[in-house]
């Protein structure tokens, strides 16, 4: 038993912060990302959002990541930010992310970092409809012909694109299956989730946190707001095919007047 605990140790360590705290962990020979998660009891999501794996399909023995307990994630507070703003990125409420960070009061500044736990984010999602909004911000581009805000050129638009702070998180829509994980031509880096006859992209993203054959359910964490690819600034360009033909997601969403959603007798985060 002893000897058992020694070599545990030599594979992890332990990080205390306020409220919740980190294990470093060094990937063994055999190891999978979906043996990881299943071990510490998060999502794989959750690993790859924390840390920089070049193929989360082929781990690098002796490599050491962070793993989060309890499972959340973290925001890096930016100028403009408040607990109001934060609180509907994560569709959680404002009590939440104090409690979990130890904050007495609503004051936070620029650089500052945020411990949102997953067991609280989700508390907003509109579930109405079958798909949920995958991110909340602002509709900067419909679905439809348009001028190209690169090329100038008269194009159709496959999506809509939802501007959005760089690094807010991005949740599946619907649940699925990975079909794509990565860079693709104009898209940037994106993620494709088959859903029965359906296939959704979430484009120009900064950061992805799923990967290929990796099962989704509906509000999982799939990446970060970014701008890569073809673009002018941080959003998402979310897009819909059923049977291989774009369709308006609007026609599959929520209405865009109800993003953030609180169930009666919870808390509200903050004005509209």
């Amino acid at each position: 038993m002893k000897r058992l605990f020694i070599l545990f140790s030599l594979l992890v360590s332990v990080v205390i912060f306020g409220g919740y705290l980190t294990v470093n962990y060094v990937i063994q020979p055999g190891d999978t990302l979906y043996d990881i998660a299943k071990k510490f009891k998060i999502s794989a999501s959750t690993i790859l959002d924390w840390n920089n794996l070049s193929n989360p399909l082929k781990l690098k023995t002796g490599q050491q990541i962070t793993i989060p307990q309890p499972e959340g994630y973290i925001y890096a507070v930016k100028q403009g930010d408040n607990l109001y703003t934060i609180a509907r990125m994560f569709f959680t409420t404002v009590s939440d992310i104090m409690l979990a960070n130890e904050l007495s009061s609503d004051f936070i500044k620029p650089g500052q970092k945020l411990f949102i736990p997953r067991k609280s984010i989700g508390k907003a999602f509109n579930t109405e409809k079958g798909y949920i909004w995958p991110v909340y911000g602002v509709i900067s581009s419909p679905y439809g012909w348009r001028v190209h805000p690169v090329n100038r050129q008269m194009s159709f638009h496959s999506g809509i694109d939802i501007a959005a702070p760089e690094g807010t998180p991005i949740f599946s829509s619907t649940s699925g299956i990975v079909s794509f994980a990565g860079e693709k031509s104009g898209y940037g880096l994106m993620v494709e989730v088959k859903s029965n006859n359906n296939v959704i992209r979430y484009g120009h993203l900064s950061k992805i946190t799923v990967y290929v054959g990796q099962n989704v359910e509906r509000g999982t964490l799939i990446g970060r707001v970014g701008s890569t690819g073809v673009s002018t600034g941080p959003h998402l360009h979310f897009e819909v095919l059923v049977k291989n033909e774009t369709v308006n997601p609007l026609a599959l969403l929520p209405s865009s007047n109800k993003v953030y959603v609180l169930k009666e007798g919870i808390e509200a985060a903050g004005g509209e």
